[in-house]
C-alpha cells in the first residue's frame, strides 16, 4: 500500500469515527498535555468532519466547512440548523469542501470565499458568495478549472488574504510533473485579486505566485508583514513548514528524492522538515491573550499535535519548536473570540484558556 494510500486511508477512518461518534453524543474535550496555566475547552462537540473556520472579526460569529459540502453558521455557541449554504461537492479522499475565508471588508461587503471540489464538472475551484441574514448566494466563480486528480487526493484547498490579495493553495493532481511548470495551476501556490483578476506584481504574467508543491493543507501570513507559511505533505518522507516567496520554485516535481532541497530551478528548501510523517495540517500566527503563545506560529497535524513555532526575530527561521498537545486529528489552527487559540478537529471545535 502506496504512503499517499494510508494517509487516505487513515483519513478517511478518522473521518468515519468522527461521523459516528458525532451523531451518538457531544465529545468531551479531548485528552493530552495543556501548556501551564492553560486548559482545553469544548467549544462546540458533536461535527460533521468540520475542515477550516473563518471567524467575523470582533464578533462572535464563525462560519466553518463541513467536509461534505455545507458551510455553517455558529452565532456565540449556538450552532444554526440552517447551513450559510450546501454545495454539491465531490468528498471522496481529500475532496470536499476545504477552504474558507472571509474578504478583509467583510463587515462592509459580507463577500465569504470558499475552496471546493466540485461534483459536475470533476474540478477545484474557489467562489466568493455574498451573506445575507446568515445565508450565502453565489456572487462570483474567481478560479475554476484547477484539475482534481482522479484518485481524490492532492487537491491543496487553503485560501488566505494578505494585504488585500487572495492566495489560493492547490496539489498537484498527483501529477508531479505539473508542479515544476509555472504554465499550469497545479502545486502552485496562486495569487489574485479579490474578483479573481491577476495582479501585475505576479512573477509569470499568471496566477502563479510559487511553483514546485506536492500537496499544501496551510496557509497563514503574519499579519503587518509579507512573510506567508505553508504547510505541505510529502511522500513517504519530508513533510515541510515553507516560507513563501514570490517566484520560487519548492522542489517537488518528477524524480524527487528524499532529504533534498528538490528538482528544478533554484529549489528552495523548507525552514522546517520532518523525515517522519506528520500529515500538516493548518496552521496560524498567533497573537492573543496566551501569553505562552503570543507571537508564535501554531501548526496542527493530522497524528493529533499542536506544535507551537518560536520564530527567530525577522520570523524567516524556526528558533524552538514544541507540541504543546495531543489530540485527535487537527483539521484548522486559529484565533477566535477572547483572543484565545482555537483548534479544530475532525468532530468539534475547542479553544485554549487560561485556567
Amino acid at each position: 500500500m502506496t504512503t499517499d494510500l494510508k494517509r487516505g486511508v487513515r483519513m478517511r477512518l478518522r473521518a468515519a469515527a468522527a461521523l459516528f461518534l458525532g451523531v451518538l453524543m457531544i465529545l468531551p474535550a479531548p485528552a493530552g498535555a495543556v501548556p501551564k496555566g492553560a486548559k482545553v475547552q469544548t467549544y462546540q462537540g458533536g461535527l460533521n468532519f468540520p475542515i477550516d473556520m473563518a471567524w467575523v472579526k470582533g464578533t462572535k460569529k464563525i462560519f466553518f466547512t463541513e467536509k461534505s459540502g455545507k458551510i455553517r453558521v455558529m452565532v456565540g455557541r449556538k450552532l444554526l440548523k440552517r447551513p450559510c449554504i450546501s454545495l454539491g461537492v465531490s468528498s471522496s479522499g481529500e475532496r470536499g469542501l476545504l477552504g474558507i475565508t472571509l474578504h478583509p471588508n467583510y463587515k462592509k461587503n459580507h463577500f465569504l470565499y470558499a475552496f471546493f471540489t466540485d461534483s459536475s464538472p470533476l474540478q477545484n475551484r474557489v467562489n466568493r458568495y455574498k451573506v445575507k441574514k446568515n445565508r450565502c448566494s453565489h456572487n462570483k466563480t474567481i478560479v475554476d478549472g484547477i484539475d482534481a486528480s482522479s484518485s481524490g487526493y492532492h487537491n491543496g484547498g487553503q485560501i488566505d488574504f494578505m494585504k488585500g490579495k487572495l492566495f489560493i493553495s492547490t496539489g498537484e493532481a498527483h501529477n508531479a510533473g505539473a508542479a515544476q511548470s509555472t504554465d499550469n495551476r497545479l502545486g502552485k501556490i496562486l495569487r489574485v485579486n479579490d474578483d479573481g483578476s491577476i495582479p501585475a506584481a505576479n512573477p509569470f504574467n499568471n496566477a502563479v505566485w510559487s511553483y514546485g508543491h506536492r500537496n499544501p493543507f496551510g496557509l497563514a501570513h503574519r499579519p503587518g508583514t509579507d512573510l506567508l507559511y505553508e504547510t505541505e505533505n510529502g511522500p513517504s518522507c519530508d513533510d515541510e513548514l515553507n516560507l513563501i516567496r514570490k517566484g520560487r520554485n519548492y522542489g517537488w516535481g518528477s524524480n524527487y528524492s528524499c532529504g533534498t532541497r528538490g528538482v528544478g530551478p533554484n529549489p528552495k528548501g523548507p525552514i522546517r522538515r520532518y523525515t517522519n510523517i506528520i500529515v500538516p495540517t493548518d496552521l496560524t500566527w498567533y497573537e492573543g491573550r496566551l501569553d505562552a503563545f503570543d507571537n508564535n506560529l501554531l501548526m496542527g497535524d493530522f497524528n493529533g499535535n499542536l506544535r507551537r513555532f518560536k520564530m527567530k526575530k525577522n520570523g524567516t527561521r524556526v528558533k524552538t519548536e514544541q507540541i504543546v498537545y495531543t489530540t485527535d486529528g487537527i483539521t484548522d489552527v486559529s484565533k477566535g473570540p477572547g483572543g484565545w487559540p482555537y483548534f479544530m478537529t475532525s468532530s468539534g471545535i475547542f479553544r485554549i484558556v487560561k485556567r
